[in-house]
């Protein structure tokens, strides 16, 4: 009782210090269950595999998805155990056992899954198995804000941080290795000479995944201050977290991503703005100029390093490309005339989630009658979340949206203004946010599990300080209702466990059919594949083009026709360019002229007279 009196009168003439992180844990309050939803350690392993390790897998030939299976298969598996052994304690404890807070934030999000769950009852959904997957996507990062907005110890955050930023730098060092075509002697490497991409498999997405880590290697650099028995462990911690900036930041250069680079600097802008701001010492606010000073120094001299040494050239096009050609905005105005044609095409219903890829050609047919000077390209996101919501879930979801962002930006805003203290972790989650909020106005980063897990992991540690909890209508007032919830995250989370356990299998069905040299064992194999759920679009279509080619070898006219319907039931299912292209080729060899005229509209014009010769 007398710590508890002593931390008390400590919080009261500290100056308003966060009493949460004062009393760490010492004051219990009578009557109301502090029980966790699950074991702190056990939380902190499965987010640990999950957040800092998926971003340095590379599949391998091994699987037929080379790149992504084992990214997805190390960032959702543990998420999944995280969230059996939750949802098996919230069905065994209920309510009274447990101190389960639904705030707002929280709530609205699980609205909006129980929205997509019914979305297609209305929605022109042509595609289950993308569906499927996007289902299984937006639930596990709303399970992963649950968890840990209750359960994480922000004391671990450091560890995170270290270990994610060690993962870009190896990708730095992998994308160099590309880069140089220095990378086909080392198998984990993603082989892709001449790109510089390291194991993310795409140059924005690395750019993100750099500056995610810069931005978090220099809030280690800034605002931390290791106590260590030993000055040498703290000269070594320091020396390391500077080496770490200093290859990050040369990475974030090389990777010339305008929208990556820019994001590091919002998300940087924000963090010295608010950091600025809740620091009341004299003392430490000169420390941080110091630090800073030297950030901008590292920032600078890599930037130099990378003109002289680096991808100088292609930085400085980019660069130029954005100030003289500002009307294109980086070649996406096309891209985001067809998005706001889609809109208009289905404004209340969205066209399904992930059907945005699957509705672009129909939009970009209609938008180019409207603008007919704009560019024909294909694409299977609309290079801005925000109007991809829009189009995927209609005004309704979209609104909803551009509300829970609002709420959270009046929150913030009233912290900031008010010099409301915060810890340093969620100093850090604020402007992480707002990094990635940013490159989502101009990229995909909701679109890779690996990323945007750190976007429902930075508003769960951020929420806990910003927002309100005393909300009426978010309180759970019945045991039962904790039960059913854990209920149904236990039973969803199995079953997408076992759909992924069978996406596994079947993607190797596929790929021993690719590899098989008799003709009838691959169809079989491919047949078996189209048994599992989530590959069963890959399957199909894989067996499509599996007649095509048998066609070639038997000459029969049965297997030309099969193989000519399966790929054009796999086009209206999922229209992409290749496919298209296959089947104007076909149906004018074929001297099909009411298929060919229905096909041709969708093709590009520069590029259709070659396909048609």
């Amino acid at each position: 009782m007398l710590t508890r009196l002593l931390n008390l009168i400590r919080y009261k003439f500290q100056g308003g210090k966060d009493l949460r992180r004062s009393l760490n844990g010492s004051l219990k309050i009578k009557g109301k269950s502090t029980a966790k939803l699950i074991n702190q350690t056990i939380l902190f392993l499965c987010l640990f595999v999950s957040l800092t390790i998926p971003n340095i897998i590379f599949s391998g030939a091994s699987w037929y998805q080379s790149l992504h299976l084992m990214k997805w298969a190390v960032a959702f598996i543990p998420i999944g155990i995280a969230s059996v052994l939750a949802g098996a304690n919230m069905l065994i404890k209920g309510k009274k056992k447990l101190s389960l807070e639904m705030e707002p934030f929280g709530v609205v999000w699980l609205f909006l899954i129980l929205f997509l769950t019914l979305q297609p009852l209305w929605a022109p959904i042509t595609s289950i198995p993308t569906f499927v997957r996007e289902w299984f996507f937006f639930t596990a990062l709303w399970v992963t804000y649950l968890l840990s907005y209750h359960d994480f110890d922000g004391k671990k955050l450091d560890v995170l941080l270290w270990f994610g930023s060690l993962n870009a730098a190896l990708n730095v060092l992998f994308a160099e290795l590309q880069f140089r075509g220095l990378s086909g002697t080392f198998h984990f490497i993603l082989p892709t000479p001449g790109k510089y991409i390291g194991n993310t498999g795409q140059q924005n997405m690395l750019g993100l995944w750099v500056a995610m880590m810069l931005f978090s290697s220099g809030f280690l650099f800034l605002f931390r201050r290791y106590k260590s028995p030993s000055k040498w462990i703290y000269k070594a911690l320091l020396l390391a977290n500077v080496a770490l900036v200093i290859v990050l930041s040369w990475g974030l250069w090389n990777t010339t991503s305008r929208s990556s680079i820019l994001s590091f600097f919002t998300g940087l802008g924000v963090l010295l703005l608010v950091g600025s701001r809740i620091i009341d010492k004299v003392s430490i606010k000169g420390e941080l100029r110091k630090r800073v000073l030297i950030l901008i120094l590292i920032l600078a001299s890599t930037l130099v390093g990378t003109l002289l040494y680096g991808r100088g050239g292609a930085f400085l096009e980019k660069t130029n490309n954005m100030l003289t050609q500002v009307e294109e905005v980086g070649k996406r105005d096309s891209i985001w005339a067809t998005a706001l044609t889609m809109f208009k095409m289905h404004p209340l219903t969205g066209v399904g989630l992930g059907h945005f890829k699957w509705n672009y050609l129909e939009a970009q047919k209609e938008m180019l009658k409207v603008y007919p000077d704009k560019e024909w390209k294909f694409t299977l996101w609309a290079h801005n979340e925000i109007f991809q919501w829009f189009c995927e879930v209609g005004l309704f979801g979209g609104l909803v949206l551009i509300g829970l962002g609002c709420f959270w930006l009046w929150h913030f805003m009233r912290a900031v203004l008010s010099k409301k203290v915060l810890s340093l972790e969620a100093l850090w989650a604020c402007g992480l946010l707002f990094l990635i909020w940013f490159d989502a106005l101009w990229t995909r980063p909701f679109h890779r599990i690996e990323d945007a897990l750190w976007v429902a992991f930075a508003f769960a540690i951020s929420n806990r300080e910003l927002l309100p909890k005393n909300f009426e209508w978010t309180a759970i007032r019945r045991d039962y209702m904790v039960r059913v919830l854990g209920g149904a995250i236990l039973g969803f989370s199995l079953l997408g466990m076992v759909a992924f356990a069978g996406a596994m299998r079947g993607d190797k069905f596929i790929l021993r059919s690719i590899k098989s040299k008799n003709p009838e064992i691959s169809r079989q194999l491919l047949e078996k594949a189209s048994g599992c759920l989530l590959v069963r679009d890959l399957a199909e279509k894989a067996l499509a083009y599996h007649y095509l080619e048998r066609a070639k070898y038997s000459g029969k006219v049965e297997d030309l026709v099969e193989g000519m319907s399966r790929l054009q039931e796999c086009f209206n299912k999922e229209p992409h360019s290749k496919e298209l292209y296959r089947l104007i080729y076909l149906y004018k060899a074929f001297g099909d002229k009411k298929m060919l005229e229905s096909l041709i509209g969708y093709a590009n014009p520069t590029s259709l007279d070659e396909v048609l010769k």
